[in-house]
């Protein structure tokens, strides 16, 4: 990559890493257990985020994707979660190992997003994938794509909730020949050589898309179409809205009660103020009054 078109892409975009999420689960594969996925919990953080969480396929397997008790209840997914609302992301990227893909939503169903931001990220994967992967990677929604559906992950999370126009999965590195019980050559390069080509090929891969997505940010944003089906009635919305509203003590109160507690606040407030007017205004008259009496000397 050029070097001017490198730092003058850097010059316009922030970047943010994060080396390590799991870090118990990295704790339990350097001290041998290498095919170990899940946090210190035994949780997959990878199913622990809201959307479609806690579907189980026919193929679930409850110690390899343990969910979690609930959406977040991982202190990781709690962080990473808090992390993309700290600032405005263009680009979300989770990083795996165990395949060579270039994936996009969604993860929980074996279809892309529809619209013409879905088409710019897959246009952005093909380009990636050629330049940078000799076109051995496989480009697709994960679900699609890699055989499985995943629910609870963190890429339709971004896309679907947090809105980052461009949430991906990649998958930098994989080997097939691999026994599935050595796990560690299944997901690492054990050799120099291929650790150098995965370093910096995928170094190229990311800094290539930084460089489209900066370019994309400055592009006009596709507008939402306005749906007539979206639209409710006042009935509903004061019936689902209003009436769900919580008086200043944290209490809910149904609306017209709400209404009626306020107008009743603001009538005394009110009296209160006329009170402490027309008191004003008779000690001004005592006042004026007394500085009009004639002097009597003694």
């Amino acid at each position: 990559m050029d070097p001017l078109l490198l730092n003058k892409t850097l010059e316009k975009i922030v970047i943010k890493v994060v080396p390590m999420e799991n870090l118990n689960g990295r704790k339990k594969v350097e001290a041998g257990d290498v095919c170990e996925r899940r946090n210190g919990r035994g949780v997959d953080l990878n199913r622990n985020w809201s959307v479609d969480w806690g579907k189980k396929e026919k193929d679930f397997d409850p110690y390899e994707e343990n969910p979690g008790i609930g959406p977040f209840s991982e202190p990781e997914a709690q962080l990473m979660r808090k992390l993309s609302t700290s600032f405005d992301p263009h680009i979300w990227v989770n990083v795996h190992s165990g395949m060579e893909a270039l994936f996009m939503p969604y993860d929980h169903k074996n279809t892309t997003p529809a619209g013409m931001q879905s088409q710019k990220m897959k246009l952005m994967l093909e380009t990636l994938n050629h330049l940078h992967c000799g076109d051995r990677c496989v480009v697709g929604s994960g679900g699609g794509s890699v055989g499985y559906l995943a629910h609870g992950t963190t890429t339709d999370y971004m896309y679907d909730v947090a809105k980052v126009p461009m949430a991906f999965t990649f998958e930098i590195y994989g080997d097939e020949k691999a026994s599935s019980r050595d796990c560690f050559k299944m997901f690492n390069p054990v050799d120099h050589p291929t650790f150098n080509r995965v370093l910096n090929e995928w170094s190229a891969t990311f800094f290539t898309m930084f460089n489209m997505g900066a370019n994309q940010m400055n592009e006009p944003q596709e507008s939402t179409p306005f749906n007539v089906d979206h639209l409710i009635s006042i009935d509903d919305y004061l019936n689902g809205y209003l009436i769900e509203r919580k008086n200043r003590y944290g209490e809910k109160k149904e609306f017209l009660d709400l209404g009626l507690q306020e107008i009743r606040t603001y009538f005394r407030l009110f009296l209160l103020s006329s009170v402490m007017l027309m008191f004003m205004f008779c000690s001004r008259i005592a006042k004026s009054n007394r500085s009009h009496l004639p002097s009597i000397s003694l």
